[in-house]
């Protein structure tokens, strides 16, 4: 996963969670996940790709114990200034999903949120992912979903910008990342149906834009979001 993000790039990502567009996807995608999630205060999360911690600390916020990972220098900075100011105990570490720093088991869950758009290999990274979860544990996976308005805007700002991060990015379809989720009880869900150059002021309208596409069952949507368990182990006759 290369470390595209200089530390301009990583505070012009999290100004963006600032702006009305930035606000509105945060919630429609944070919707989904938490869905999927069920956080717990206590809970041992990773959370995979956690850039300047926008997902980790919210979480942390719940009462989860939080252990955040990424590539790049820059937006880990921007995380760890943010869990200080916070005074919240969320651990960040410099890391690449395809070998991540951790025993096998070592979580109750393990997420990630726009982040596995940039490897190179999504099943061995979503490998890897499962290998730190525990026994019972949820994988819990968002990205930009494929055959999207939202995945050709950025396709188009990959081609137009020669620096854009976006050149890196493969968006895989709802039913590719549900294909290739490792464990049992596989399922996914898509959202995000309003187009990237909606006026993100109409809070309301969007929502209902929102609503209705999900009422008709689409799976085009701007983010896809996928869950697995790892299976309980069984006790021996003995045991």
């Amino acid at each position: 996963m290369p470390d595209i993000f200089d530390d301009q790039m990583a505070n012009e990502y999290d100004s963006w969670y600032k702006t009305p567009k930035g606000r509105l996807v945060d919630k429609i995608e944070k919707e989904v996940m938490y869905e999927f999630l069920k956080p717990q205060p206590g809970m041992e999360i990773l959370d995979i790709g956690c850039g300047t911690g926008n997902l980790s600390l919210e979480l942390a916020r719940l009462g989860a114990r939080v252990t955040g990972v990424d590539i790049s220098e820059p937006m880990l900075a921007i995380a760890r200034q943010k869990a200080l100011r916070e005074k919240l105990d969320v651990k960040f570490y410099k890391a690449d999903v395809h070998d991540l720093p951790f025993d096998d088991e070592t979580f109750d869950a393990v997420v990630s949120l726009s982040a596995l758009e940039f490897v190179s290999d999504l099943s061995e990274a979503l490998k890897e992912a499962y290998r730190v979860l525990k026994p019972g544990g949820r994988l819990v996976i968002g990205i930009i979903g494929g055959n999207s308005v939202w995945s050709r805007y950025y396709e188009a700002k990959a081609k137009k910008d020669p620096k854009s991060v976006f050149r890196f990015a493969h968006f895989p379809t709802l039913d590719e990342l549900v294909s290739a989720m490792p464990g049992e009880g596989v399922r996914g869900k898509a959202v995000l149906f309003v187009p990237p150059d909606f006026d993100f002021e109409r809070v309301n309208e969007a929502l209902m834009l929102e609503e209705e596409a999900r009422r008709q069952g689409r799976k085009d949507g701007g983010f896809v979001c996928a869950l697995s368990y790892k299976p309980k182990k069984e006790l021996s006759e003995n045991g």
